[in-house]
């Protein structure tokens, strides 16, 4: 379907005046159409009426017949201000006993049925178009014979007589559609002017402001435009505030390992003797680490934020074989503190809607918190459930995390005092910012055996967004 590019007002006067202008053109032709068969009908009568004079003027005698009409009877007769009008009387012999005798005669078929109705047909006399009436009369006490009478009239009185009723009929009609046009294209300005408020009311807003449009006064058609630009503006506000926030707290977060990693480079610079300087460059490579670690969580955090993520499209994919590889990969970081991580998988595929790379974020996210937080010679168990809803947990018997705290560690920066790890404070955060895009739920709760923490996150039934 191609885009509209007319205007609303445009498409809605057109879609208003075309009608009611095809019912205008519809009326006049039925109108001219009634007004001929009107004019036609009269003068036909008039024509009819004329006849009957003239069989008045018949008079019959056992041998011949007559008419009797007066010079001046004639000329009264055939008075008129517009058409020129012309008679003929046709004896039982065939001859013209009276009238002109220029008027075409009659065919057999205009004869035929005669004797009962009168016949009217178009001719032309001196090529001049005209209007015939045909009457037959009966010839008295003469069985079989008739006189014929023709009455012609030119059609100028009919053609003026139809275009006055054309006129006043139609003009009147076109006035008055006139002014319906004019009064829906006021109601139409005037309904569009809701329109006209919201984006002035858009228009004259800064960059900056965000608030809401007022939903008070507009009609009930404009308020879901007014809605859906309020919720618009919401969600606008929600992200920039949200960068906002995150470009803060960032600068806030990565102030401190850069000043200690400039203190410690400067402390390696005064250092003479190897030792020293080797423990001195050992502090900058574990700061710099640090620094690494922390920026490489703050752009996972960027790139699943919701602005980021939402054109994002979701496939397919087996969650056992991103748990088994995310695992495969953080097996180093385990044995370097001596911890047992394992995995368990599901016996059938655990299907789920997501994309792969940051569905994999999560996971590693969880198994390094898991494997930082618990202590030296621990344990660490990843989980997939195919049941329904497909599950991923990860279990530790770590030191684990007070209830109080639990809903707080997915907070953005976010630690548990005293816990003596060095950490960013975003790894829960990342994990419930992928769950929420994912539409999953993400629990925190004890872990199997009382102590320790387990986290679970749920998926709904695997649903493909293109």
């Amino acid at each position: 379907m191609k885009p509209l590019t007319s205007s609303i007002r445009r498409q809605l006067l057109a879609w208003l005046l075309l009608p009611i202008m095809t019912l205008w053109l519809i009326g006049a032709i039925l109108t001219y159409v009634m007004a001929i068969n009107f004019a036609t009908d009269a003068y036909d009568n008039s024509l009819l009426d004329s006849a009957r004079t003239l069989i008045a003027r018949l008079r019959f005698d056992p041998d011949h017949f007559d008419v009797d009409l007066s010079p001046e009877a004639q000329a009264i007769f055939k008075e008129s201000q517009k058409d020129k009008f012309f008679y003929e009387v046709v004896g039982p012999t065939g001859i013209t006993r009276a009238g002109d005798t220029n008027i075409p005669d009659p065919t057999a078929d205009d004869l035929d049925g005669i004797d009962e109705e009168p016949y009217f047909r178009y001719g032309k006399i001196d090529n001049e178009a005209v209007r015939i009436a045909l009457v037959s009369v009966p010839v008295p006490q003469k069985k079989g014979q008739r006189v014929l009478i023709q009455i012609a009239e030119t059609l100028k009185g009919r053609q003026e007589l139809t275009k006055d009723i054309l006129i006043w009929v139609v003009v009147p009609q076109l006035i008055l559609i006139f002014l319906a046009a004019l009064a829906v294209y006021i109601g139409v300005k005037r309904g569009l002017a809701p329109l006209k408020s919201v984006q002035q009311a858009v228009a004259s807003r800064t960059r900056w402001d965000l608030s809401a449009l007022q939903e008070e006064g507009a009609p009930q058609e404009v308020r879901p435009l007014v809605l859906a630009i309020n919720d618009l503006l919401a969600r606008i506000k929600e992200d920039i505030d949200g960068q906002r926030r995150f470009v803060a707290n960032a600068a806030h977060q990565l102030r401190t390992p850069l000043a200690g990693l400039k203190t410690q480079t400067e402390f390696a610079l005064r250092q003479t003797e190897p030792e020293d300087l080797r423990h001195a460059l050992a502090q900058v490579q574990s700061s710099a680490d640090r620094a690494t670690h922390l920026v490489n969580q703050l752009l996972a955090l960027a790139k699943v934020e919701p602005g980021a993520f939402r054109s994002t499209r979701l496939k397919e994919i087996d969650l056992n074989f991103i748990a088994k590889e995310a695992t495969g990969d953080l097996v180093p970081q385990a044995l370097r503190k001596g911890i047992d991580l394992g995995f368990e998988g599901s016996n059938g595929p655990a299907t789920v809607s997501g994309d792969a790379l940051t569905v994999r974020e999560l996971v590693c996210n969880l198994i390094d918190n898991a494997v930082r937080y618990t202590q030296t010679g621990g344990k660490v168990t990843v989980n997939v459930s195919s049941a329904n809803p497909v599950e991923l947990k990860v279990e530790d018997n770590g030191p684990g995390i007070p209830e109080d705290e639990r809903e707080r560690v997915f907070e953005r920066f976010y630690r548990v005092l005293g816990s003596g790890v060095s950490g960013s404070g975003l790894g829960l955060a990342i994990v419930r910012e992928i769950a929420q895009t994912h539409q999953a739920e993400v629990t925190l709760s004890s872990g199997p055996s009382g102590d320790g923490t387990a986290v679970a996150v749920k998926f709904p039934p695997p649903h493909v967004t293109v």
